[in-house]
């Protein structure tokens, strides 16, 4: 893949860039996806178009590019392409090798799965590049940041913070915030993509579906879960607005509760991340088969979540490890245009799986700029060597991750469709991949998110294990009984 190294004229080129055009009712996106949409005749599309005309969509976008000084388009202009790469393009393993370009955009491990024998990509297509944004509260924090002139730093130990020490992630603006929308260096674009964190208050959804595959690409065990996630102060899209009770040293806190099979149903585990780099996670599961609750530590992060799953809890939403510059190293070694999954998960999945649920029948990509970020282990210790982000310009979450093992082999790569929401600029999953280049073993996920119903459902029980695993217990008791 070709990367561009960065430079100081051209970060501070980008970060003083600012666009005076005046913006039609419209934006390139809107366009390119209404011409394609027009060619293909597929439904699938004319839903999305419809999601990206609404006037909330176009506001939203205008707003964010004019925040920025940039959208994705502005970006890919300054780039000569290969005159094929354009949208309708449909890669085969019979026709990749006649676009020797294409390594350059495609990250290796997915060129290499169309038409392997496991984790397989039958097809992959080009759909048009979209502009994405963030909800209406990080904009809001965003740019008061800016407009006041607000310092945030990072300080020697790497906690993010104000210029009075205050933590920048508890109280503020930045709480919801990207905090350096032009990031000069690794821990900067790091903090960016933490505080993306989930780009929604809540998440929730009916129910988490993760499948474990074997090397010969078939299924080996399927796991339901309720998986839930709560940003705990300056709540904007989700109820409960505002900061949630008795969590002021805690950023955020995820939970898992396993419905599915009968042999781990009833497992809980909570996790809250504290802003104080000097104090682990609070982190708990309760075992069913002991009847125990268990405090684990920062090494049980690097845990599957469960047998056969290629998902660790450091891996949740594809990133969750605590920012730590004693045992990580964090570097932005680059820029680039990459091909990933578009965000289109709330019109449709870009990701088709075939019926065994452990290979791609279809995929489609985007063309999308990105920072790439390399996450060091200095340790020794960690499971990963090194970890590198391909983190978009646009909304600051990773397009792709891949990783690499203590001894320097690679190690596991993730791709995700986002469930992108235009008209109101949040985010859930729609479904993931991860797959293990050594073992050769992959999981998918599949997440049907509740945009109705998390706003009651979620509530300040599913982030104490003693209470999740009681209130979920009696409640999947009850959903089964129903059921049958």
């Amino acid at each position: 893949m070709v990367v561009k190294k960065i430079t100081t004229s051209l970060t501070l080129a980008a970060a003083m860039a600012v666009s005076g055009a005046t913006f039609a009712d419209t934006n390139r996106a809107l366009e390119a996806w209404k011409e394609f949409a027009a060619e293909q005749n597929n439904p699938n599309y004319d839903k999305w178009v419809s999601l990206i005309s609404q006037p909330a969509a176009i506001e939203k976008a205008k707003k964010w590019k004019e925040l920025r000084g940039y959208d994705a388009y502005d970006i890919i202009d300054k780039t000569e392409l290969p005159a094929e790469l354009k949208p309708g393009l449909v890669i085969t393993k019979d026709n990749k090798a006649n676009y020797p370009w294409l390594k350059d955009y495609l990250p290796k491990e997915l060129y290499d799965a169309v038409g392997s024998s496991w984790g397989s990509i039958g097809k992959i297509t080009i759909v048009p590049t979209n502009t994405y944004y963030m909800h209406d509260g990080y904009y809001k924090g965003t740019k008061e940041i800016i407009d006041k002139n607000i310092k945030i730093i990072p300080n020697e130990k790497g906690e993010l913070v104000y210029e009075d020490g205050r933590f920048a992630l508890l109280e503020g603006p930045a709480t919801t915030a990207i905090p350096f929308v032009h990031p000069k260096n690794g821990i900067e674009l790091n903090w960016d993509y933490v505080a993306h964190s989930t780009n929604s208050d809540t998440l929730s959804f009916n129910p988490l579906e993760m499948n474990a595959c074997s090397p010969d690409g078939s299924l080996d065990r399927s796991y339901k879960a309720d998986l839930f996630w709560w940003h705990y102060h300056n709540r904007t899209n989700v109820a409960p607005f505002g900061d949630i009770d008795d969590k002021d040293d805690f950023i955020e806190g995820g939970a898992v509760f396993f419905l599915e099979p009968n042999d781990v149903r009833g497992f809980a585990g909570v996790r809250q991340r504290y802003a104080s780099g000097d104090r682990e996670d609070d982190f708990k599961a309760y075992i069913p088969s002991l009847r125990r609750t268990r405090l684990l530590t920062g090494s049980d992060s690097q845990d599957p979540l469960a047998a056969g799953l290629e998902l660790t809890w450091d891996d949740w939403r594809s990133y969750w490890v605590k920012t730590d510059v004693s045992k990580f190293e964090y570097n932005l070694v680059g820029e680039t245009l990459i091909l990933a999954a578009p965000e289109v998960g709330h019109a449709y999945d870009a990701h088709v799986m075939t019926e065994d649920k452990c290979n791609w029948a279809s995929i489609e990509v985007e063309l999308r700029p990105v920072w790439i970020l390399e996450i060091v282990d200095k340790t020794g210790k960690y499971q990963y060597s090194k970890r590198r982000s391909y983190i978009d310009k646009e909304m600051y979450f990773a397009q792709y991750h891949m990783t690499w093992d203590p001894r320097g082999n690679p190690l596991r790569n993730w791709d995700d469709v986002r469930d992108f929401r235009p008209s109101t600029g949040d985010m859930s999953w729609s479904s993931a991949l991860v797959s293990n280049q050594t073992t050769q073993r992959a999981s998918t996920l599949f997440m049907d998110t509740d945009w109705e119903g998390m706003g009651e459902n979620v509530t300040e029980e599913m982030f104490d294990v003693e209470q999740l695993r009681d209130y979920r217990s009696v409640s999947y008791t009850h959903l089964r009984a129903h059921e049958t």
